[in-house]
């Protein structure tokens, strides 16, 4: 890059460059930062013409959250939610799985910024939090 002026083409790349790094796992990051890896630039075969100067943006998979949340809240262990999360990963993004976070109630944290992070807090929070729980009820509390 030469020069210090950021134009609006470049801005809305930045972002969009910003935004697919963020989707990347700890390890991908690691990789990418020793440099292991490397990012690519492809065009998509169905990118349309961005004369209006907004960038096109590929469609996401569709999530149902609310469905997400109740399967879920249905696994019984830590290891089954954790599971559950990096199954579905290409479908959840960092916005979604906030999404989920925010549905799943006040057990889980919203303040993860990576995917990990937020990963960590709905394991945490509901499966995590219920086995912590049901180890405490079921423990040195009971007599």
């Amino acid at each position: 890059m030469t020069g210090t002026t950021t134009t609006p083409p470049l801005t809305a790349a930045l972002q969009q460059a910003t935004e697919m790094v963020r989707t990347l796992s700890p390890q991908q990051l690691d990789d990418l930062a020793a440099g292991r890896g490397e990012l690519v630039f492809r065009r998509a075969p169905h990118a349309a013409s961005t004369r209006s100067g907004t960038p096109t943006r590929r469609p996401r998979p569709e999530v149902d959250v609310s469905a997400d949340v109740a399967e879920i809240n249905r696994l019984g262990t830590p290891g089954e939610v954790d599971d559950y999360l990096h199954q579905h990963d290409a479908r959840f993004t960092v916005p979604v799985l906030r999404q989920i976070a925010r549905a799943l109630g006040p057990t889980v944290l919203t303040t993860g910024r990576t995917k990990a992070e937020i990963r960590r807090d709905i394991v945490a929070g509901t499966a995590g939090f219920r086995t912590r729980s049901a180890a405490m009820s079921g423990g040195a509390w009971a007599k």
